[in-house]
């Protein structure tokens, strides 16, 4: 009598009929012989188990977060949900670029926002219509502007995690440490790409713009040929700043002198170019 393995048991002829087309019986479209009865029978197992699994600390299956199944009459494995899960919350996060702000700025989302107010009715509705012409046609950000703890930063945030959604990749930077460490950074390479990275981003975000100690080089070697590239290449700046767009004129010109005020007034227009402004000062303090 002949014997035929699976899983290190032993099956006689009969055994191994009454076995293929038990296995045959849940892929009414596949024929199932001797060859692929082992993978249709791990499709099985693996789809059991994934049904009952409660995550990913407890996956049974031959590897950890994949199942084992048929597409296209091949035998392929695919992610599970719990693997997807974080697929998808890995591909959103690299979307989302942080430069001196916490990690957990990236969990902020829309679905928690407060809309009690109408400058926040008012940005809510912006992003989803930049989202939908956002590669169409060219689009602004968002000047945003109001007094201390109103939801600002968290805003961005929002807003960052709102585009990485759709695809859209952004970097949402705190101005002042950015401001620092450029600085410091001024003699190395790591001056360059800094640059490089604030003019190329899809979307850049400045968090409390105006709270820097705004210095001639920093206005005239950084912020100035940054917001012009953008300008230029029509791609958006989203910001947040405790000064109004008037205040924030008088911070740009740092002294009074006529060049001043012209090497402010070039930067408001490139900053009115990339942006257009709201006030979120009818914003209650604290609320989300």
């Amino acid at each position: 009598m002949d014997f035929y393995k699976y899983n290190n048991n032993q099956f006689d002829e009969k055994e191994l009929e009454k076995y293929i087309k038990e296995i045959q019986s849940h892929f009414p479209n596949v024929e199932v012989t001797l060859d692929n009865v082992n993978d249709c029978s791990l499709v099985l197992t693996e789809r059991q188990n994934c049904r009952n699994c409660p995550g990913l600390h407890s996956c049974k299956n031959q590897v950890k977060g994949f199942m084992t199944d048929m597409v296209e009459d091949k035998f392929t494995s695919i992610p599970c949900r719990f693997k997807k899960e974080i697929i998808e919350k890995n591909s959103k996060d690299s979307l989302i670029k942080t430069l001196y702000m916490p990690q957990s700025i990236k969990e902020y989302t829309f679905e928690n926002y407060n809309l009690e107010c109408e400058s926040r009715q008012k940005i809510y509705s912006y992003v989803q219509n930049f989202i939908i012409n956002y590669g169409k046609e060219p689009v602004k950000g968002l000047y945003i502007s109001g007094t201390f703890s109103i939801g600002k930063t968290y805003t961005l945030a929002c807003i960052a995690n709102e585009l990485s959604k759709a695809g859209i990749s952004s970097l949402l930077i705190y101005f002042p440490d950015l401001v620092s460490d450029i600085k410091q950074a001024l003699n190395d390479q790591r001056f360059t790409s800094v640059v490089n990275m604030l003019k190329e981003i899809d979307v850049l975000m400045l968090d409390d713009f105006g709270s820097e100690n705004m210095t001639p080089w920093l206005r005239d070697e950084i912020l100035g040929p940054v917001l012009n590239y953008r300008a230029l290449e029509h791609k958006p700046v989203f910001v947040s700043s405790n000064l109004s767009i008037a205040e924030i004129k008088t911070h740009i010109m740092i002294d009074k002198f006529k060049s001043s005020e012209i090497k402010a007034e070039r930067i408001l227009e490139r900053l009115k170019t990339v942006s257009i402004t709201i006030s979120m000062d009818d914003s209650q303090k604290y609320k989300r």
